[in-house]
């Protein structure tokens, strides 16, 4: 994989230098008395491509596909990773350093596996021809904590062709009173595909989170993310899987005077996707990108904010879609109410690409969250986007897309639950005329006997529907999990 020296050099600049400053000014500064929340919980609003912190449930409409993946890498699910972000344990604990830091409450040592079997009548997403197959897979993996928590710190994963490697923006959480929390996992995933043996193949998932915070507001939260694993082609004829890379180093300082009226957070991240396949090596890019926001309290329970970020994208070969984006955007952050929270931002974007001979684009882009509890046994959560993405193909320079996507949740006892999810999404290439409208819902049953173990029994349907019949497919799929961890 492709590195970058000079990016991490400035990060660790950064952060000794703050580190120095703490100790030449913090010799008389009070304790850290924000309010308690636990570090790397990232619950909506706060945090980006999360589910709320014990949850421990996927939003099935959040265009996963249990053991497999759709074309563009967009809807690919990491099952190695505890799945789809959730929480082992689901128990917040304390959120101040005591004799847990050695892992006497929560633990520092969190083992777990995932078992899973996938029937698919598309396993390669083609529109004629298709392929059912029977998946399975095994997913063992460790996480460790450390001051020791049930929590799971860090519940995100990289899409390849948004710009940074995000989805949806990531924003810091608060600050809670500890110090410091760090965080590492890591997950192989072995896939076996019946009747297509050929296609077996092992992914690998490694992240690692590290918070500091000090004591006159200023406080640290470094992420990377790595991930090896395949993907369909994407084509609507080939069935091929392409082999890629893609690593994220994601870094957010965050300066919060003891006045809480007004917040400064500035962003800078470095993304690289790297594929085998030199069929598909002109996708092959990084992407620097810098980001700078001002948060000012409005009311006690609502932030209002405004924000620029720049990308810079860049590609190895296919050197005629390198561009930069320019991203404005003015929002607000609310939590009106124990049950209601959320996120919304309206701006603009900017992207110019280096070449003349491709078409420029700009327009309104967005995001919006909402988690809503209508009471304790039900509830909603929501999504909306609007920006631009790397072309998944090579006629195309890029592509607008626009969705939407909805979950609810449902709680019938201690051990049982449901959820229902739908999405829709619409994306247009630049460059050449194709138009996708992408369609998803998905029902799942969750049944939790013992703590340490739950099962997911659920249906997915994955449609697509192009200006291009070739581009046209859907997908079913049935699959049941099994998941043990500590």
């Amino acid at each position: 994989m492709k590195s970058n020296k000079k990016f991490i050099l400035l990060i660790l600049a950064v952060f000794f230098i703050t580190i120095i400053i703490q100790y030449a000014h913090a010799a008389d500064s009070p304790s850290i008395t924000q309010e308690t929340v636990p570090s790397g919980s990232e619950t909506v609003p706060s945090g980006s491509e999360t589910v709320p912190s014990g949850s421990e449930t996927v939003p099935s409409g959040s265009e996963t596909v249990p053991g497999g993946s759709v074309p563009g890498g967009q809807e690919t699910v990491p099952g190695g990773s505890v799945p789809g972000g959730s929480v082992p344990g689901g128990s917040t604990g304390d959120a101040v350093i005591t004799s847990d830091i050695l892992g006497e409450k929560g633990g520092i040592f969190h083992p777990f596996i995932i078992l899973e079997e996938v029937y698919t009548d598309n396993l390669f997403a083609t529109n004629s021809n298709k392929k059912s197959s029977l998946i399975t897979t095994i997913a063992p993996g460790v996480w460790l904590v450390f001051p020791g928590t049930k929590v799971k710190q860090l519940q995100i994963d990289t899409t390849i062709t948004a710009p940074g490697g995000l989805h949806l923006s990531r924003i810091k959480p608060e600050g809670g009173s500890r110090r410091y929390q760090s965080y590492f996992l890591y997950s192989p995933e072995f896939i076996f595909n019946s009747g297509y043996s050929k296609h077996d193949h092992i992914n690998h998932k490694a992240e690692a989170l590290f918070q500091y915070n000090l004591n006159f507001g200023l406080s640290f939260d470094l992420i990377g993310v790595l991930n090896d694993r395949e993907e369909v082609s994407g084509d609507g004829l080939s069935d091929t899987l392409y082999r890629h890379q893609d690593n994220l180093i994601d870094f957010i300082t965050t300066y919060d005077p003891p006045s809480n009226k007004f917040k400064l957070q500035l962003a800078l991240s470095n993304y690289g996707l790297d594929y085998k396949d030199t069929v598909v090596s002109n996708r092959d890019r990084t992407d620097k990108s810098y980001g700078i926001s001002a948060f000012y309290k409005f009311w006690t329970k609502v932030d209002l904010f405004t924000e620029y970020n720049y990308s810079d994208i860049k590609f190895d070969s296919g050197t005629i879609n390198d561009s930069i984006e320019n991203r404005y955007y003015a929002g607000a952050n609310w939590e009106i109410t124990e049950k209601t929270n959320g996120l919304i931002k309206l701006g603009y974007i900017q992207k110019d690409f280096n070449s003349p001979s491709v078409t420029d684009q700009d327009g309104i882009s967005f995001e919006l969250r909402l988690q809503h509890e209508f009471n304790p046994k039900r509830s909603l959560q929501a999504t909306g986007f609007r920006k631009f993405h790397e072309s998944d193909m090579a006629a195309a320079s890029s592509f607008l897309s626009t969705g939407i996507d909805v979950t609810l949740g449902q709680k019938f006892t201690e051990k049982w639950s449901a959820s229902l999810g739908i999405f829709y999404k619409r994306n247009e290439y630049n460059g050449f005329d194709r138009n996708d409208d992408i369609f998803g819902f998905g029902p799942a049953i969750k049944f939790e006997p013992r703590e340490w173990m739950f099962f997911d029994l659920g249906y997915f349907y994955y449609q697509s529907n192009s200006n291009y019949s070739f581009y046209d497919f859907d997908i079913n799929q049935i699959y049941l999990r099994a998941t043990l961890y500590m």
